[in-house]
């Protein structure tokens, strides 16, 4: 034994045969280890890989092209999980030989190993190519007037610049029906100002259009006015003339007179009174009327009328023999019948001609959308508000607050004179 022990070379052999020995029972399991992360296959889906679309986009408009796919690889385990972390690939979609018209084009995935099998789903995408137009279009400012204090309106809009320039496919651009610039404003708001909007383009049905805007906002001016209508003035005389005399009419030419406020309370105001005070008074004069303002009434158009007060003498006209008072009550009479004289009231301004599928409509100026008419002449006292026809002609508005003149009809002998020569009408597209 203790030869064996001192024999090098049998030692030597012994500890080389060990090594061996161990060597090749270490390796099998050092080898599945390998294989487990660069030998081994897996399959895999990369999901939302975005598309590059090749194409010449200063002339033309592609569409039907997915933002994303999803990409099917194969491949060694290794090299899968190392694409999956990397992301270093892109799937392209060239459309740059083809011509205007519908193609089916199949994807190009790049970036990828050779040592992958790699497949994109969808494999094609069926794209329309079309021309590029582009177009100056004007644009049309809107502000929803509920957020308006209540004793103001819009008076007017503009926007700076007034057109801008759109670009897109042919087929979009014919499409356009409304370019808007909507504007908000916080609640209560009571002064004109400016405010910047973004541009956006629809098309009759309201749906948003894919095309480039140039501005893509445009700077918006909102005038404001205040919520004002027009109502009548009715004069009254005030106090007593001199004794013997007699009031014999007060008079005024301002008929009308436009009043300003909360929109709530001036809508309840029908008319102004105006008092002529006459006390003792001996002959005709014109005397100064101040219109006082009513609750709700923050201002109105003028603050004083002339009124021209006529005063006769107390039984003037009693000296008059009968005949002659026969007679003259026969004049008057006939005057009478030949100049009778009546007020409509209330009458229904119709809108002629307006296109009520495109257009909304509010009454600015009468609010209440009425008006009175005088009617004089044989016959006119028989007249009822359903023998005349008030109208304005309306087949020609846009949007925003219009100025239209009134127009009478009625029994052709007769003279017909309105309240209100033109009338005050805001009108909105419809959404569709």
């Amino acid at each position: 034994m203790d030869k064996f022990i001192d024999n090098k070379w049998l030692l030597r052999i012994t500890a080389l045969s060990l090594a061996v020995l161990m060597f090749f029972s270490v390796r099998p399991n050092g080898t599945n280890n390998v294989d487990s992360t660069t030998s081994g296959m897996r399959d895999a889906i990369i999901q939302d890989v975005p598309v590059e679309i090749r194409y010449d986009d200063s002339n033309f408009v592609v569409s039907g092209v997915p933002q994303t796919v999803d990409v099917k690889i194969h491949g060694p385990i290794g090299i899968v999980i190392t694409t999956q972390t990397g992301r270093n690939f892109k799937v392209i979609a060239n459309i740059k030989d083809k011509p205007s018209g519908e193609h089916v084009i199949k994807y190009k995935a790049v970036g990828f190993s050779d040592k992958l099998d790699v497949e994109v789903d969808p494999k094609t995408a069926k794209v329309m190519v079309e021309e590029r137009i582009t177009k100056d279009v004007r644009v049309e400012p809107e502000i929803n007037e509920n957020q308006l204090a209540d004793h103001k309106f819009v008076k007017s809009m503009t926007t700076e610049p007034q057109t801008v320039t759109v670009s897109g496919a042919k087929s979009a651009i014919e499409s356009i029906s409304y370019v808007k610039a909507t504007v908000s404003a916080e609640k209560g708001t009571d002064k004109t100002f400016e405010k910047s909007a973004g541009v956006k383009i629809f098309d009759r049905d309201l749906n948003i259009l894919n095309v480039d805007v140039e501005p893509k906002t445009v700077t918006v001016k909102v005038e404001l006015g205040e919520y004002n209508r027009e109502v009548p003035v009715i004069i009254k005389a005030k106090g007593t003339p001199a004794k013997g005399y007699a009031v014999e009419s007060v008079t005024s030419k301002t008929k009308k007179v436009v009043i300003y406020g909360s929109r709530a309370e001036i809508d309840q105001i029908h008319q102004i009174t105006v008092d002529a005070d006459v006390s003792d008074l001996k002959k005709s004069k014109t005397v100064n009327g101040t219109i006082h303002k009513p609750k709700g009434v923050t201002s109105t158009s003028i603050d004083r009328i002339d009124i021209k007060v006529n005063i006769t003498k107390d039984n003037e006209n009693n000296s008059d023999d009968v005949a002659n008072s026969e007679d003259s009550t026969e004049k008057e009479d006939e005057e009478t019948t030949t100049s009778d004289e009546k007020t409509l009231q209330n009458i229904n301004v119709r809108l002629a001609g307006l296109d009520v599928a495109a257009f909304n409509h509010a009454f600015v100026t009468p609010t209440t959308g009425q008006i009175d008419v005088v009617a004089k002449g044989e016959g006119a006292a028989k007249l009822t508000p359903g023998d005349v026809s008030v109208s304005v002609d309306a087949s020609k508005v846009t949007e925003g607050t219009e100025e239209l003149p009134v127009q009478v009809d009625g029994p052709g002998n007769i003279e017909f004179r309105p309240s209100m020569t033109n009338v005050q009408v805001h009108f909105t597209k419809k959404a569709s």
